[in-house]
């Protein structure tokens, strides 16, 4: 890309933090930090956090600091799992727009100048972009697309008149550099809250974050117990209290190659590429972490809404994907009627003792565990008051 004079003293464009979680991928450490070091745009910074590797990682990062000075390397003393080295990674970061560059993926190099010119032209201010992946084995291309991304753009559903507003256009001062073609436009779609049920982003490495939208969630001290998939916690969180945009490129590959975490092979269609139900599925875990944050935050969330009862549906939503949670506690038929019946008191500040009596009746608790519940914790409170 080439750069203007923009003429507007002391005004730069944002940075992005590239944080790259590393454990025992050596073979392919340096792909991912180059393809970071060679994007057209050049407002970034690289964090490789290093999960204690015992491979040739060692040697590689040797290698980094040789050539790219700038980057900043964080080496764990042992395996925290990757929520864990992604927070750290980001509590060292300082950019208002990160990516998580999973180590055995790389960008393509218009990426970080895509999701940043989307971001500044876009019309709805969502928690985070997620750019399309092309998908490889080894060496070799196998697909340019990912399923639940595509499914979701060939549905229409994310279409919106007027979505994009290039900034560019409007002004041209405020982007001093090449922007993408005129179709940009045309491949741009909302995922509003209410929609974002289903999968419907790129893994790790195609997305794009707001800071303000990760620090919403990643103040979670229970995170870290989500050794793997932390993309399940965040999307999913962001993606249904937010919203979120898909960008139909590919500006990053998702690379297959035997060892993936949680992909076995390139998707085909209608075929579970996982192991359903197996220790590398962390979906079910990285619910139950959203709607537990979100609960145990009650008030916070519900007073930042502009809809306080949009949490509650937030939630149920959750409560309702396939397959579902088991139930928290012994006469509630849903994990969050549970959820809701332990932090009643969040809920009834803010919606009052009836209606929150009647939401948990809606959520399939039943009534005698509710009053029972209730008793227990009304002589949970007296004998406090008496003690004190």
């Amino acid at each position: 890309m080439t750069s203007r004079n923009n003429g507007l003293s002391g005004i730069t464009l944002p940075l992005v933090s590239v944080i790259i979680v590393n454990y025992n991928y050596g073979r392919f450490l340096w792909q991912a930090v180059t393809s970071v070091f060679e994007q057209t745009y050049t407002n970034i910074e690289c964090i490789i956090v290093d999960n204690a590797s015992t491979d040739e990682s060692g040697s590689v990062l040797a290698q980094v600091e040789q050539v790219f000075p700038q980057a900043t390397i964080i080496r764990c003393a042992e395996n925290g799992g990757q929520s864990a080295a992604s927070m750290k990674g980001y509590a060292a970061s300082s950019g208002q727009y990160v990516v998580f560059l999973d180590a055995d993926d790389f960008l393509l190099p218009e990426c970080l100048a895509t999701h940043i010119f989307v971001h500044l032209s876009v019309r709805i201010p969502v928690g985070f972009t997620s750019g399309d992946m092309a998908q490889s084995v080894g060496p070799r291309l196998v697909l340019g697309t990912m399923s639940g991304l595509s499914d979701y753009v060939c549905s229409g559903r994310g279409r919106r008149d007027n979505l994009l507003r290039r900034i560019d256009h409007v002004c041209k001062e405020l982007w001093p550099f090449e922007a993408p073609d005129e179709a940009i436009a045309q491949d741009v779609h909302y995922v509003p809250p209410e929609k974002a049920t289903g999968w419907v982003w790129s893994a790790t490495s195609g997305n794009c974050f707001r800071r303000e939208a990760l620090q919403l969630f990643l103040d979670n001290r229970h995170l870290p117990d989500l050794r793997a998939c932390t993309d399940a916690y965040l999307l999913r969180g962001i993606g249904m209290v937010i919203g979120s945009i898909l960008i139909d490129r590919p500006l990053a590959v998702y690379r297959l190659h035997g060892q993936n975490v949680f992909s076995r092979s390139p998707q085909l269609n209608g075929i579970a590429v996982h192991d359903r139900g197996a220790p590398s599925d962390n979906d079910l875990l990285a619910r139950r972490l959203v709607m537990d944050h979100l609960v145990d935050n009650f008030a916070f969330f519900a007073g930042r809404l502009y809809d306080p009862h949009a949490l509650l549906w937030t939630l149920r939503r959750l409560d309702r994907i396939a397959p579902k949670l088991p139930p928290k506690l012994p006469g509630c038929k849903t994990y969050l009627g549970g959820k809701v019946l332990e932090s009643i008191d969040s809920v009834k500040a803010l919606f009052g003792c009836w209606k929150s009596v009647c939401l948990l009746l809606a959520l399939h608790v039943s009534v005698p565990t509710i009053i029972g519940f209730l008793c227990r914790r009304r002589d949970h409170v007296l004998k406090e008051k008496r003690s004190g």
